[in-house]
């Protein structure tokens, strides 16, 4: 089976199986977290590279109010965090949402990796370019946009993201993602975002299913309510019904 990092990193363009094979064997070892670990902790000197080859963690930053700020959700094939490269500290804290498998990367045998395979280089240097303009996007998302609309575009991001690395593209959220996480990615309370979604539900465009789950009906409806388009994603191979419905690749 491949690697949700290679089926992503294919998403740019061209990554043959030698420059695929060389970025899988970098791996230092695989690691098992457990929901609600923390990976990086916010303040604390970092060297750690790795990226998610199963379950979902989150980017975010922790208040002195107590209060938390999600930056950034982690799918399978996102690679976290380039600032292991850098002798520095983490400016943001990731944690896992979900058990996770986690690929740890010894960062100097990485560097070397890159300076030796322009292929793997441009690749990576896409993913970066990619977590730029979802982060782009979520500042206009939580500035400017609707409750209503804030949802759906978040929503409508995970399942395009999700497929990428070679989950579920029929509008089914894999991991269930809490009201409470919504929120803090939202800039919303969670009754805010309880109520959102029953105004979607009542507009037949999501459904909940099973063990908390949560699936988008309509997802071409649902795009044109968000005003939805994939661009931000930089696909160089647009593919999937969001792509045709927001015009496609950048």
């Amino acid at each position: 089976m491949t690697s949700p990092l290679i089926l992503r990193l294919r998403q740019y363009g061209k990554l043959g199986d030698p420059a695929a094979q060389a970025l899988l064997a970098c791996r230092k070892h695989n690691r098992l977290v457990e929901p609600g670990h923390c990976l990086i902790q916010q303040a604390e000197k970092t060297d750690m590279l790795f990226w998610i080859e199963s379950g979902w963690a989150m980017r975010h930053r922790n208040l002195a109010n107590g209060r938390r700020q999600i930056l950034n959700l982690l799918l399978p094939g996102d690679i976290c965090d380039l600032q292991g490269l850098v002798d520095t500290r983490a400016d943001h804290s990731v944690t896992a949402m979900t058990a996770a498998m986690v690929c740890e990367v010894e960062p100097d045998r990485f560097l070397d990796l890159l300076n030796a395979d322009p292929e793997i280089a441009a690749s990576l240097l896409w993913s970066v370019v990619q977590e730029e303009g979802i982060l782009r996007e979520h500042i206009v998302r939580i500035g400017r946009r609707s409750a209503r609309v804030r949802l759906a575009h978040l929503l409508l991001e995970l399942v395009r993201r999700q497929a990428l690395g070679g989950g579920p593209s029929d509008g089914l959220i894999e991991v269930p993602v809490t009201r409470e996480v919504m929120a803090d990615c939202l800039g919303l309370t969670p009754v805010h975002v309880s109520r959102t979604l029953s105004e979607l539900r009542r507009m037949s465009l999501v459904e909940l299913q099973p063990r908390g789950r949560l699936r988008i009906t309509d997802i071409d409806t649902l795009a044109r309510e968000a005003d939805y388009d994939t661009r931000y994603l930089h696909l160089a191979r647009p593919g999937h019904v969001l792509d045709r419905a927001g015009a496609g690749q950048a």
